[in-house]
């Protein structure tokens, strides 16, 4: 009876396909990230809300409590 022995298969090699592989997720990353900045500048730009609101500001100590939501504190 005779018995086989398989060799495992070497490690891959660096080389072109692996820089390409490395290459491509590089340009990845970097398409990414300039989108989101693209993005976040654009709906910023977009909502045009530069500012806050003024008006219809409670003072702190009215804020919430004595206010019709909790009634009177007398």
């Amino acid at each position: 009876m005779s018995h086989r022995v398989e060799v495992a298969p070497a490690a891959p090699q660096e080389g072109p396909a692996s820089g390409r592989a490395l290459s491509s997720v590089l340009a990845s990353v970097v398409v990414g990230v300039v989108l989101g900045i693209v993005g976040v500048l654009g709906i910023a730009t977009f909502s045009g809300q530069t500012t806050v609101p003024t008006g219809g500001a409670v003072p702190a100590d009215q804020a919430v409590l004595g206010g019709p939501e909790y009634g009177s504190r007398q």
